[in-house]
């Protein structure tokens, strides 16, 4: 917004010197060719500016045709006007620079451009303070190349600081399931050591009294042993319950992983009646998930992907895919061949390709009933 009207602003303010001849502003003739000429720049380079800041094109990670656009009008106008104020259509154009250059190339261009113009705008114009125009004008590229860096660090700075509240999120959901479970069979072995010999014994007793005590009693010896043996019976199903449900929540530590993450929308499958048991193939298949999340975002511009965890035979599969249509892999870094060595470190393998849609990662991990073979 603020660029299209200061665009406007600039638009106005010299067609109207240069129509009313107040200040040898160009020195083409105002003909109706010009004019329609000149305006058609204007509108290009307002055009062109507004679009290049819209998210589409925004987060391309190469300059997209707009920024291009906006480079060459401006570069038209400025030649075109010899009024310095035409330079601020370069400032506009510099503060889009550091998201697709480095720092030298910026730097060549908010330093070599204004300089360049200023001077060719001396010798055509033959106007006074040039050179301090240029070097005032320079200046200001280079501010808003300071401005433009810092802004960028500090939003690759609050991503870090969000990725790494997603990995804290997942696995402290992943501990706290890893911590129910060892609970749960904990309290089954206690209630079993404690209870259930007690509770056998107890039931053998009232076996031998009912078997020597006189036959009044035997009505409430009966009622005891029934009781006994109700009780024995009770522990035995809480325990195999408790045993039973000593599975991990990996579904609720990837819904965690995945609840920071704006961009893409991502589609978890996971079987429901999957359980998940060893909590170092949890913590790889967690991990692998994470590092295929992050360079979706940071390689491509996926908006959708899936994550899809399935038991093949004696293996588990986890596929992490994406819509972002990435031709070639991104050079392996420290994040790929860490999830290389931990699904070797358990007898596992990981690999990556480009599939039909993007980037495709292949996890098989060797897998019996719930755990590691």
């Amino acid at each position: 917004m603020l660029a299209g009207l200061t665009i406007g602003f600039l638009a106005v303010t010299l067609i109207f010197l240069w129509l009313s001849q107040v200040e040898a502003v160009t020195r083409v003739p105002a003909t109706t060719s010009w004019i329609l000429l000149v305006s058609g720049l204007f509108v290009l380079n307002l055009v062109a500016n507004v679009l290049a800041r819209l998210p589409p094109w925004r987060e391309a990670r190469q300059p997209p045709l707009w920024l291009w656009l906006a480079m060459v009008s401006a570069l038209s106008l400025m030649l075109l006007f010899g009024s310095g104020i035409s330079a601020v259509l370069w400032i506009l154009v510099i503060a889009q620079l550091p998201r697709y250059f480095s720092w030298r190339s910026c730097l060549l261009a908010a330093l070599l451009v204004p300089l360049l113009i200023g001077l060719y705008q001396g010798l055509l114009f033959d106007q006074d303070f040039v050179l301090i125009n240029s070097v005032l004008y320079a200046l200001f590229n280079l501010f808003a190349l300071y401005i433009c860096f810092t802004l960028q660090a500090e939003q690759q700075a609050r991503e870090y600081a969000s990725q790494l509240v997603r990995e804290l999120k997942a696995t402290q959901s992943l501990l706290s399931s890893a911590s129910k479970r060892d609970e749960r069979l904990r309290i089954a072995r206690e209630l079993h050591d404690l209870l259930g010999h007690h509770l056998a014994a107890l039931s053998i007793q009232l076996e031998i009294a009912r078997h020597t005590e006189a036959q009044p009693r035997d009505h409430a010896i009966d009622r005891a042993g029934t009781i006994a043996h109700l009780l024995l019976s009770d522990m035995r199903e809480a325990v195999s319950e408790f045993r039973e449900r000593r599975g991990l929540d990996l579904r609720q530590a990837l819904t965690s992983l995945l609840e920071a993450v704006p961009r893409p929308r991502v589609w978890l499958q996971i079987p429901p009646d999957l359980i998940m048991d060893d909590v170092r193939c949890a913590e790889v298949i967690l991990r692998c998930a994470q590092e295929a999340l992050t360079n979706i975002l940071r390689h491509t511009q996926a908006s959708r992907a899936a994550i899809v965890l399935r038991q093949q035979g004696a293996s588990l599969q986890l596929t992490v895919e994406d819509n972002g249509a990435l031709r070639q892999l991104p050079v392996p870094g420290n994040g790929m061949r860490g999830m290389q060595e931990r699904a070797q470190a358990i007898g596992g393998r990981c690999d990556w390709e480009c599939g039909r849609h993007g980037l495709k990662l292949t996890l098989t991990l060797p897998w019996d009933n719930g755990l590691l073979v």
